[in-house]
């Protein structure tokens, strides 16, 4: 089948815009925005604010949802990163598409294994390195670079767009679900038809990869409490019951040993393996 001519003139777009793409993910790279670091929590507002104008430039109407503040463990208060909310087509005609991305990375240093600076966009044998690169801002500029394409070779949307881009996502998204449960009933969540999340993996390095499922993912915090205070174990071993051992004993009745999840009841919520969906695995691009 022949490729849309649509399509050819935006690939066209994409080849002789490609310096100025990778200088733009180069000032992305360079914001540490990291979330789990305290004195960078600005940057990351920063970044928010960078994605937030190359979105307006596009003509998109964008928010800023400010989520207040987060307590830690140690009693320090931080204030959470806004949320940049966008929306950009209002074609009734058309189904709208929300795209969901990060903004903040994990933290990187030198002396972590990197073999180049992770806040400078590096090139080494054709590729590209540099922290947030793949997870999560390059994802985040392919989709704005795709619509300033389209908008330099004149043509139209195929669908309304809505974006989400959060700055806590390494962190736990903290904020991000009461923020969305408290506007599920307004009109930008509404008129959602679906949702495509841009922070994932290709099998490969040839086929691309559209994931339509994931595994679930539940948060358990476990604590036990033992003695007020040390005990000597050559007074105390073998008389006193250790919690820490009682509480690894009791994890390890969670599963087998080939993996098989034990908990009662727990297996019969997920579906079953459907024969279209195994026979998917044949000639997956993956080997393990």
């Amino acid at each position: 089948m022949a490729t849309p001519e649509t399509l050819l003139k935006l690939f066209a777009a994409v080849d002789k815009n490609k310096l100025k793409f990778i200088d733009n993910l180069r000032k992305a790279v360079s914001i540490k925005s990291v979330s789990t670091w305290a004195e960078t929590r600005p940057e990351i507002s920063k970044m928010v604010k960078w994605a937030g104008d190359e979105l307006k430039n596009l003509g998109a109407d964008v928010e800023y949802v400010d989520l207040g503040s987060q307590t830690l463990a140690d009693g320090t208060v931080l204030p959470l990163l806004p949320i940049l909310m966008g929306e950009l087509g209002s074609d009734r005609s058309k189904k709208t598409l929300l795209v969901y991305g990060h903004l903040d990375v994990q933290p990187a240093a030198i002396e972590d294994g990197w073999d180049t600076d992770p806040w400078v966009l590096t090139e080494k044998d054709g590729k590209l390195y540099g922290r947030g690169s793949t997870d999560d801002k390059g994802p985040v500029l392919g989709w704005i670079h795709a619509l300033q394409c389209y908008k330099e070779i004149g043509e139209e949307l195929p669908v309304n767009f809505k974006f989400c881009f959060e700055g806590m996502e390494e962190s736990g998204s903290e904020g991000l679900d009461d923020m969305l449960m408290s506007r599920k009933d307004t009109k930008f969540m509404q008129e959602v038809d679906y949702c495509c999340i841009s922070d994932n993996y290709w099998l490969g390095k040839n086929k691309p990869c559209l994931t339509y499922g994931l595994r679930g993912v539940c948060y358990f915090f476990l604590e036990v409490e033992c003695a007020d205070k040390d005990l000597h174990s050559g007074v105390f071993g073998g008389t006193v019951n250790e919690a820490l051992v009682d509480l690894i004993w009791m994890m390890n009745q969670l599963i087998s040993e080939d993996g098989t999840i034990l908990v009662e009841g727990l297996m019969g919520t997920v579906a079953p393996l459907t024969k279209e969906e195994e026979a998917k695995y044949v000639n997956i691009d993956f080997n393990v």
